[in-house]
């Protein structure tokens, strides 16, 4: 993979805290935000379906070049909060904000879990990608080449012209990153991009967007039911259990007593030489009959 993804796309640098620099904005009449100002801030939201409520009393702040795991049990709440994020869902009680230089979503990328295409529609890698760049601003050449780039840099230039539906699976997972990486994304929001590829495609992806994160600004939100994934590459984590969420910075949240209370799994975390940590459940061996 280049050392220079996105001069690779001819994309906008995503700014990092240097300073007296300034975070893009799409609106030229927008005052420029401070790049310290948290990208997304949640505060006392209560997100439900009709009567349901789902999550409740949510406080969340993400900023700028953070690499986030949402984790916790299915059922309870990551993807209606993603749905929030992604402006599909609104809070029933508080509030949402994006930044000023992404909030009309133009620069947020959402890879989901699994192709969302009819499989009896022919479809090509290319075309697959290039529908990522729908409802952008962006001059008709300007939007080939990001496709062409973006393709290139997920490795799979030499198949656009296959159907999304005849490669592997791990080939089709990078294709989605592809079609959310020409949008020229602040946040990237991706829901289990590793479930149910082999170890080799999947140790494949999560290095690209794990390089897209460290080495290019790009905020990410990634989420996972592997305890030790979160452990060796997110800053953050946000614990899902009981309509709350528990969030933070890893060290703080990523305890065995948190992970114990989500998962009714006793759970020991230790931390490496490196400052990762690695997760491990406490079962105690099965004794054998007398």
């Amino acid at each position: 993979m280049s050392s220079n993804i996105l001069h690779q796309l001819g994309l906008d640098e995503p700014l990092v805290d240097k300073g007296s620099h300034k975070a893009p904005v799409e609106d030229p009449s927008t005052v420029e935000p401070e790049v310290k100002a948290p990208i997304v801030h949640i505060e006392g939201a209560r997100f439900s379906y009709g009567r349901q409520t789902i999550l409740e009393s949510v406080d969340m702040q993400i900023h700028n070049g953070e690499f986030w795991c949402f984790i916790g049990p299915n059922g309870e709440g990551k993807t209606t909060l993603i749905k929030a994020l992604l402006g599909a869902l609104r809070p029933k009680r508080g509030w949402v904000r994006l930044r000023a230089d992404f909030a009309r979503r133009t620069r947020i990328g959402f890879v989901p879990q699994s192709c969302d295409l009819n499989p009896t529609i022919p479809t090509t890698i290319q075309s697959f990608v290039r529908q990522g760049t729908a409802g952008l601003p962006v001059a008709e050449s300007k939007l080939k080449r990001r496709v062409d780039k973006s393709m290139e840099v997920m490795g799979i230039h030499w198949i656009r012209d296959r159907s999304i539906w005849k490669v592997s699976g791990g080939q089709r997972q990078r294709a989605m990153v592809a079609r959310a990486l020409v949008r020229d994304p602040l946040l990237m929001i991706v829901d289990e991009p590793t479930a149910g590829l082999d170890l080799a495609a999947s140790s494949g992806l999560l290095k690209t967007i794990t390089e897209l994160n460290r080495e290019h600004g790009i905020t990410v939100i990634f989420v996972t039911h592997d305890l030790q994934m979160a452990g060796r590459h997110a800053s953050h984590v946000a614990i899902f259990k009981n309509r709350r969420i528990q969030c933070g910075a890893v060290a703080d949240v990523l305890t065995g007593e948190n992970l114990e209370n989500a998962f009714g799994v006793p759970t020991e975390v230790r931390t490496g030489p490196s400052g990762e940590l690695s997760v491990r459940a406490q079962v105690e061996p099965i004794k054998d009959e007398q």
